[in-house]
């Protein structure tokens, strides 16, 4: 396994060219694998393909919110702007992955990591990093097939498997924590992905068929909801649970995270890291961009911990969970509440080519530089 994060892509090295080519299932899945790969990567040579995946965790994080952010807007490959808002759950990834930005932005996180060089501090940090990353390589990669051909990705959706790759293995093996994908059964089919995808041809057939985004959001709503809560299993029980929580790490940081309430594990259903920028201030009143905004909205875009909940518990954090995607819900039904969460998604859509500004060390992505 190599000890570098350099990987270099297979692909048509004639400019503004095309080639035909017939390719199997698993070829199919190997081409939009590395499409999210590259999302993740600085290009450092463009004449031999070569890119380098980008180091910084904050970094990497606002760019899977941005992958996610331009999945829901229909701005990705093979995007239909007739169908934004076909793959609710990645409006919601997006602010997720936007908040564990905010977490490795966090100076308790970023300060307690460089100058507390102890395992107990540093291991969460490159444990969430890790689980951000291998979400997204399954998720954004189901996402990119279904949008390219539907047809493709139900012939070949029981064929996926990162460990049969032949073109690409190399250059996945060379990510950080790739040892992981035997925990997470080498990213193959599940029945939450199944389920999940098969609600996506009636979400579209109403898409399609209506004109008026708010009726399509009614007409659709009890599958998109069902679409959304499907996949929010399939990340946290077959993807978060074995890679992150399950961590003993993880388990004691989130037990010192109970008590002491920092980092805050509100999520903000906007592109701010700080609820703060979405709740009243001391006089009740909203100021900053929002002001004007927030003051007309059917309810608050921020979503805190219920009492009690255990991060570290599936059963515990998925409470939690189904109240904020309920929340989620509720905003994206109303033309109000959709207007504000889009225009933010808008924002975190511009994140795509985040970088580090600062120095990447061995002691980060898995020994990797």
């Amino acid at each position: 396994m190599s000890d570098s994060l350099n990987w270099t892509s297979n692909t048509n090295t004639t400019e503004n060219s095309c080639q035909n080519a017939q390719c199997d299932c698993l070829t199919f899945w190997e081409i939009y694998q590395q499409e999210a790969i590259k999302r993740l990567s600085n290009i450092t040579n463009k004449n031999t393909y070569s890119y380098k995946l980008e180091p910084g965790y904050e970094a990497r994080a606002r760019r899977i919110a941005a992958v996610y952010a331009k999945i829901y807007l229909e701005q990705e490959l093979n995007g239909n702007n007739n169908l934004k808002g076909r793959y609710y759950w990645m409006g919601l990834g997006a602010f997720a992955s936007k908040t564990v930005a905010a977490v490795f932005k966090h100076g308790l996180t970023r300060y307690g990591y460089y100058f507390t060089p102890l395992s107990f501090v540093r291991d969460p940090v490159h444990a969430f990093a890790k689980g951000n990353l291998w979400l997204f390589m399954d998720i954004a990669t189901w996402h990119y097939a279904w949008s390219v051909s539907p047809s493709s990705f139900n012939s070949c959706k029981s064929i996926r498997n990162t460990n049969n790759y032949k073109h690409i293995k190399t250059s996945l093996d060379n990510l950080p924590w790739s040892s992981c994908l035997s925990q997470i059964k080498y990213l193959q089919l599940t029945p939450e992905i199944n389920q999940a995808f098969e609600l996506l041809p009636s979400i579209e057939r109403v898409f399609k068929t209506i004109n008026t985004r708010q009726t399509k959001f009614r007409n659709a709503s009890e599958d998109l909801f069902k679409h959304l809560l499907t996949i929010a299993v399939q990340e946290q029980h077959n993807i978060l649970q074995p890679v992150v929580w399950e961590e003993n790490s993880v388990q004691r940081m989130a037990q010192i995270q109970r008590t002491t309430k920092i980092p805050d594990a509100t999520l903000v259903l906007s592109s701010d890291y700080e609820v703060a920028a979405v709740k009243p201030n001391s006089k009740g009143q909203y100021v900053g961009r929002h002001a004007e905004d927030l003051a007309k909205l059917p309810e608050a875009p921020y979503s805190e911990p219920l009492d009690g909940t255990r991060v570290e518990n599936y059963d515990s954090r998925m409470k939690w969970i189904q109240e904020a995607a309920k929340k989620y819900h509720r905003l994206m039904q109303r033309e109000r509440g959709r207007l504000f969460l889009e225009k933010e998604l808008a924002i975190i859509a511009g994140w795509i080519n985040s970088t580090a500004n600062f120095h990447i060390g061995r002691n980060s992505n898995d020994g990797k530089i």
